[in-house]
Parts: C-alpha cells; sequence; structure tokens
C-alpha cells in the first residue's frame, strides 16, 4: 500500500482526481490511504486530499460514508489527538453531499462557539481555521444551517491571530453577509499574513486582501 500511498500523493499534487478514482476501483482500501494523507506534511497534498473526499462525496459517497463518523471522532479530545483536516474534509463532504454529513457538519458549525477550544490560551488555530473554512463552504450553498454564527464569526475579525482574521474574513465573504461590511472594513489595511486554499489552490495572502475579495463578494 505504501506505492500507492505515494501514487495518491503525486495525482494529488497535479489535481489528477479522476486518476485516483481509477485507483480506487481496484482497491477500496485506498480511501484509508487518502484519509492518512490528511496528515501529510506537504499542505497542498494535504488540502486536495480534502477536495477530493468533496468529490468522492457526489460520485462515491459509500465508499465515504463510514469516514465521516471517523473524522468528526478525531475532532474529540478523547480521540487523543486533534484530528488535522477533519473540519475542513466534513465541511467540503457537506458541501457536496449534504445527506451523507448532515449531522457531522452541524457539530463542526457548533465548535465555535466553544470558548474552551477556539479561545486563547488552550484553542487550536490549526482546527480553528478549519472550522472557519467549512462554514464559509457549507454556508455559501446553505446560508441557513450558518446564520446562527454569523455572531460569532464576526467575533473572530478582531482575533490576534492574523490566520483567524482572514480565515474569518473570507468564510464571511462567501455568507454574503452585508451587514458585515462594516466590521470588515476595519481590518482593511490588516498586513498580516495567511495561507487560504480557495480554488484548489493555497496561497499566501493579507488580511486586506481577503477583506477586499470579502467585500467584493459580499458587499
Amino acid at each position: 500500500m505504501g506505492d500507492y500511498k505515494e501514487t495518491i500523493r503525486e495525482f494529488l499534487r497535479g489535481r489528477q482526481y479522476q486518476e485516483i478514482l481509477g485507483l480506487l476501483g481496484e482497491n477500496r482500501k485506498i480511501v484509508r490511504l487518502l484519509r492518512s494523507i490528511l496528515y501529510d506534511e506537504e499542505p497542498i497534498i494535504r488540502w486536495r486530499a480534502v477536495t477530493m473526499f468533496g468529490r468522492l462525496a457526489v460520485g462515491k459517497p459509500e465508499w465515504i460514508k463510514k469516514e465521516v463518523a471517523r473524522l468528526l471522532w478525531s475532532m474529540n479530545d478523547e480521540a487523543g489527538a486533534i484530528g488535522r483536516a477533519a473540519p475542513e474534509t466534513i465541511g467540503e463532504i457537506a458541501r457536496n453531499n449534504i445527506h451523507l454529513a448532515e449531522e457531522a457538519v452541524k457539530v463542526v458549525i457548533q465548535y465555535i462557539r466553544d470558548p474552551e477550544t477556539c479561545r486563547p490560551p488552550n484553542r487550536n488555530v490549526e482546527i480553528l481555521t478549519g472550522v472557519l473554512w467549512a462554514i464559509g463552504r457549507v454556508g455559501s450553498r446553505r446560508l441557513s444551517m450558518v446564520k446562527k454564527v454569523m455572531p460569532v464569526i464576526e467575533s473572530f475579525l478582531e482575533d490576534p491571530d492574523p490566520s483567524v482574521r482572514g480565515h474569518a474574513a473570507w468564510c464571511l465573504g462567501q455568507l454574503d453577509g452585508e451587514d458585515t461590511r462594516e466590521r470588515l472594513e476595519k481590518l482593511s489595511r490588516d498586513p498580516g499574513m495567511t495561507l487560504l486554499y480557495e480554488n484548489e489552490e493555497l496561497r499566501l495572502k493579507s488580511v486586506a486582501i481577503i477583506v477586499e475579495d470579502a467585500l467584493t463578494r459580499c458587499c
């Protein structure tokens, strides 16, 4: 299976999603390898694995149905280690097939209400930004699912971490929240930088640029 894993990584690097589907046709254990790649040390490989799960949610939902529960469990402290890319993956699956992950994504959305896991000093910034990204992805298609947490998302625009501010701004831009213009504009000169995944590419962007894009989109 080691050879398969490296092959999948190369396919993800080249955005060769159909080729991965071809491998899955030979061996469904490839799904487990794909989940393990969510922990890959190369960020773009991790993110494109997230994208691949979203594609499977449409094309082969029966192959990943059990993975949703595993991903959600990995976000639980009792799982032993917080699951890298778990909220993003659940969000991408739900965006593409809500019936496959509706209950799981509701848990992901409510995650940002937990002060112990999302506020200093005990929070996990990587998981928090992943949750914000997931909310943006799901909310852009199903705004009603995320509307109640929009005030919480707005509060993260004042976060000390630029990656959190940037992802909160991006998330609000996806949600077409006209009422957030004034708060977004306060960050229009924010020089903080963060890596942001969109259009299947991972780019380093300033919070100011993310805000500019968000204002163009939503307001």
